[in-house]
C-alpha cells in the first residue's frame, strides 16, 4: 500500500484534489485524542493500493496550533511514502515557505501547482521544468475543479514513492552561516547519542529544529531520547546571532524567503492583470474601518434571514410528520402492548429522534451558507474584523462567528468552534456561546411574555437577548483570568486569501458532510437523555405529569429556589429539568401540568393511512413555497420575536391563561422575567452538552454544567430580588 500524504496552507484546494482523485471514497473523522477533522480516502489505482491523507492547512511547522502539530507529527511520525505539496498556484510565492519547510524533512515529495487554470487566465507563466529542477520534485499543474492534471499527479506521487529516495534538501546558506552549519553537522555525526535522532528525522531537520529551539522537538528528544539538549548549540546560534546582529529565527525566515525569491526570479513571469488586485479593490469595502462592520452585519442578518426563515417550514413538517403521522401508525402498531410501552415507543424513542431530526434542515442550511462563505474567502475578513473587539474578552476575532451562530442554535455554534487553533479560546468561545439565546428559547418567551407582559412582549423579548450578550461578557471577562480559558493574548495573523466563486458541488458535500457528522453525533446521546426524561414524567402513574417523579423533583427543588420569586409554584420548577431536553419542551410541560380549560373540540377526525400520507406529501409541498415564501421576504426582525399568544395556544390549548394564573400578585410578570432570565441562562439542552462533550470531553462539560446552574441562580435571584424593591 501507498500513503500519500496531502500538505499545504489552508484553502488551497487540498480535499477538493482528494475528492476529486478519489471520488466518494472520502471517509471523514477525528484526529486521535484531539477535535481536528481528518480526512482520508482508500482506493486502488493499476493494482496498487492507495490511501490518502489531507493533513491540515498551515502556514508554519512550528508546533504553535494543533493544525500545525498533527501535520508535522503525522509525516514525521507516520512516514507517508510521498507528500503531494498542494500550491495555489496564483499565490505560488506565499505557498513556497511551507514548501521549503516541509522540504527540511527530507520526505520524498510532489508538488501539485493546484487552480492552475486561474494562474493562466492572469496571463501568468511559469518555467515548470526549471522549477521541478530548482526545487528538486515533480512539479504538476492541476485544477481540481475542472479535474485536469489529476492522473499524472497520482502516477507521479506513486513513481516517486516506489523509488523511495530519501532527499538531502538544506536551505543554501551564505559561507558564514555554511560554515558554522558544518561544524554543527560534524559536532552531531561525532556524537553517538544523536544517532537514533539522526536516523529517525534526518541531519538536517535536527539542525534546524535544534538552532530555532524548537520546543516540541526539544521535548520528544528528551521523552523518546532521553536527550536534553536545549541549549546543545547555544555557542553556535551566539556566534551566528553576534555576526547578523538579529535571532536565529528571523535569520533562517530570511533565508528562506531569499531562497523562494531566488527560485521564482528565474521561473515566474507575471502580468499586470492579478485576481489578487481585484480582492483588494472589493476589501477597500468590505475591510473599511466605517462600513466594514455595518456590511457584516447586514450579510450575517440576511444570512440568518434566509437559514431560519427558509428552515422553519420544513422543521414543522418534520415535527408534524414525526409527532403525527410516524407517531400515530406507530402508536396503532404497539396497540395492545403495555400503556407504558406505548408511551415510551411514541412519546419516548419517535419524539426522541425527531427532536434529533428537526434540527436537520436548519443544519444543513446553515452549514450550506457557511461553506459559501468559508471558501469565498469572506470568512477570514470577518475574523480580521472583529479581532480587535474579540480580544478584549480574551478571544480572537474568529470567535465571533460561532456566537452569531448561536442567536440561531448553539449545536452548530459549538462545532464551529474548531474554526479556532488556540484551544483555549475554543473552550472560552464553547462558553460564551450559551449565553446567546437561541430560536428554542422563543416558545418560552412567547407564553410568558403573552400571559405577563402583554404589548410589551417584543421589548422585554430584546431585553432578554441583551442580556444574554451582557452575561457572555461579564462570564467571558471572569473566565480568562483563569489558565483554562486563557487564550494566546496576541493580534490575529490570518491570510487574507483572494476572493473566488465557490463550487456548489464542494458546497453541497461541504454542507452533507456536517450535517450528517451532526445527526451521527447528536443522535446517540439526545436519545438516552430523552428516554431518562419521558421516564421520569411518565412514572409512577402512568403518565400523570402532576404526580410524576418529575413533579416529586420539581418540589423538593422549589424551597431552594425560593429566592429567584417563580419557586413558590413547583411547576415552573420542574420545567427547567425537560428544559436540558429541549428549550420548547417547556410549552408542553406547563400544558401537561397546568389545569387547562376545557376544550369544546369535538370527536377527532378518522383517516385512512392513504390520506394521511397524501396529507403529509402536500404538506412537504407546502413547506417548500413556505420556504421560498420565508427566504425572499428577508423579514430580519422575525428571528428576534417571540411566537403570540395564539400561535402558543395552538401547541397546548388554554395554556397562556393556565400560565397567567401561576401568580395573581402585584409580583407576578417580576415572577415570570425571573424564570425566563433562568431558562435563558441554565445549562443548555441536551444535544448542545452533547456536542461539548464531542469536542472537549466529559471534565469540561460538567464544569460547564455546574456554572451554567450557578448563573441562573445568582442571576434569577438578583433580578428578583431588586426588581421587588421598585414595586
Amino acid at each position: 500500500m501507498i500513503k500519500i500524504a496531502f500538505a499545504g496552507n489552508p484553502n488551497v484546494g487540498k480535499s477538493a484534489l482528494i475528492n476529486a482523485i478519489a471520488g466518494s471514497n472520502l471517509k471523514v473523522g477525528n484526529w486521535a485524542g484531539v477535535t481536528v477533522e481528518k480526512k482520508e480516502a482508500s482506493f486502488t489505482h493499476n493494482g496498487e493500493e492507495i490511501t490518502m491523507v489531507d493533513l491540515p492547512g498551515v502556514y508554519s511547522l512550528s508546533p504553535r496550533s494543533l493544525e500545525e502539530n498533527i501535520t508535522r507529527d503525522f509525516i514525521t511520525d507516520e512516514k507517508p511514502d510521498v507528500i503531494i505539496n498542494v500550491i495555489e498556484a496564483p499565490n505560488i510565492e506565499r505557498n513556497l515557505y511551507l514548501t521549503l519547510l516541509l522540504k527540511e524533512l527530507g520526505k520524498p515529495m510532489v508538488m501539485a501547482l493546484n487552480f492552475y487554470d486561474e494562474f493562466e487566465a492572469l496571463n501568468h507563466s511559469l518555467n515548470l521544468s526549471l522549477l521541478s529542477e530548482k526545487l528538486e520534485m515533480p512539479v504538476v499543474k492541476t485544477s481540481a475543479l475542472k479535474k485536469t492534471g489529476l492522473t499524472e499527479l497520482l502516477n507521479k506521487a506513486i513513481e516517486v514513492a516506489k523509488k523511495k529516495e530519501v532527499p538531502n534538501f538544506r536551505i543554501t546558506f551564505d559561507s558564514f552561516i555554511d560554515k558554522q552549519y558544518q561544524i554543527i553537522k560534524a559536532k552531531i555525526n561525532s556524537d553517538k547519542t544523536f544517532d537514533k535522532v539522526v536516523e529517525k528525522y534526518g541531519i538536517n531537520f535536527v539542525i534546524i529544529k535544534l538552532l530555532e529551539k524548537d520546543s516540541n522537538f526539544l521535548q520528544k528528544a528528551k521523552d523518546n531520547f532521553g536527550l536534553d539538549i536545549e541549549n546543545y548549540l547555544d555557542e553556535n546560534i551566539k556566534i551566528i546571532e553576534d555576526r547578523y546582529e538579529d535571532d536565529i529565527d528571523t535569520i533562517l525566515a530570511e533565508r528562506r524567503y531569499g531562497e523562494i525569491k531566488g527560485i521564482l526570479a528565474d521561473t515566474l513571469r507575471t502580468s499586470l492583470k492579478s485576481r489578487l488586485d481585484f480582492s483588494e479593490k472589493i476589501d477597500k469595502i468590505l475591510l473599511n474601518r466605517v462600513l466594514g462592520l455595518p456590511i457584516f452585519f447586514l450579510i450575517i442578518g440576511l444570512l440568518m434571514t434566509i437559514v431560519f426563515n427558509g428552515s422553519a417550514p420544513f422543521i414543522d413538517w418534520i415535527d408534524g410528520f414525526i409527532g403525527g403521522f410516524v407517531g400515530k401508525y406507530a402508536g396503532i402498531l404497539v396497540e395492545g402492548t403495555p400503556e407504558w410501552l406505548q408511551s415510551l415507543v411514541v412519546d419516548g424513542i419517535i419524539g426522541g429522534v425527531g427532536g434529533v431530526l428537526t434540527f436537520v434542515p436548519l443544519m444543513f442550511l446553515l452549514y450550506f451558507f457557511l461553506s459559501i462563505l468559508e471558501e469565498s474567502g469572506y470568512m477570514s475578513r470577518v475574523a480580521f474584523l472583529m479581532d480587535k473587539i474579540m480580544r478584549g474578552l480574551g478571544l480572537n476575532g474568529k470567535s465571533f462567528v460561532p456566537m452569531v451562530v448561536g442567536f440561531g442554535c448553539t449545536v452548530p455554534a459549538i462545532y464551529a468552534t474548531r474554526t479556532l487553533e488556540d484551544e483555549n479560546s475554543r473552550k472560552l468561545t464553547a462558553a460564551l456561546t450559551p449565553f446567546m439565546s437561541c430560536g428554542a428559547r422563543l416558545p418560552v418567551y412567547g407564553l410568558f411574555t403573552a400571559a405577563f407582559f402583554g404589548q410589551k412582549a417584543g421589548l422585554i423579548v430584546m431585553s432578554l437577548y441583551m442580556f444574554g450578550i451582557v452575561m457572555a461578557i461579564i462570564v467571558g471577562l471572569f473566565l480568562k483570568r483563569f489558565k483554562e480559558f486563557k487564550g494566546e493574548n496576541k493580534a490575529l495573523l490570518i491570510e487574507l486569501a483572494p476572493y473566488r466563486i465557490p463550487s456548489l458541488k464542494t458546497i453541497m458535500k461541504s454542507a452533507g458532510r456536517r450535517t450528517g457528522g451532526y445527526l451521527k453525533k447528536a443522535s446517540s446521546i439526545i436519545l438516552g437523555i430523552l428516554m431518562l426524561l419521558w421516564a421520569l414524567t411518565y412514572f409512577p402513574n402512568n403518565g400523570n405529569a402532576e404526580k410524576s417523579y418529575m413533579a416529586s423533583i420539581g418540589k423538593v427543588i422549589a424551597p431552594v429556589l425560593k429566592p429567584t420569586g417563580f419557586a413558590d409554584r413547583w411547576e415552573p420548577v420542574a420545567a427547567v429539568i425537560p428544559s436540558i431536553a429541549a428549550k420548547e419542551v417547556v410549552v408542553g410541560f406547563m400544558a401537561q401540568v397546568l389545569e387547562l380549560p376545557e376544550s369544546d373540540e369535538g370527536e377527532e377526525e378518522v383517516t385512512t393511512f392513504k390520506e394521511d400520507l397524501m396529507e403529509q406529501v402536500a404538506g412537504l409541498g407546502g413547506a417548500v413555497v413556505d420556504s421560498v415564501k420565508g427566504i425572499l421576504s428577508f423579514n430580519i426582525s422575525g428571528l428576534f420575536t417571540a411566537p403570540s399568544g395564539e400561535e402558543v395556544e395552538e401547541e397546548g390549548q388554554g395554556v397562556v391563561e393556565a400560565t397567567r394564573n401561576l401568580w395573581t400578585d402585584d409580583l407576578a410578570p417580576l415572577r415570570a422575567y425571573s424564570f425566563m432570565i433562568f431558562i435563558l441562562t441554565v445549562v443548555p439542552c441536551a444535544v448542545t452538552l452533547g456536542a461539548i462533550k464531542q469536542e472537549f470531553g466529559i471534565k469540561y462539560l460538567l464544569k460547564l454544567t455546574a456554572m451554567m446552574l450557578i448563573i441562573p441562580y445568582i442571576c434569577s435571584t438578583l433580578v428578583f430580588q431588586i426588581g421587588r424593591l421598585f414595586i
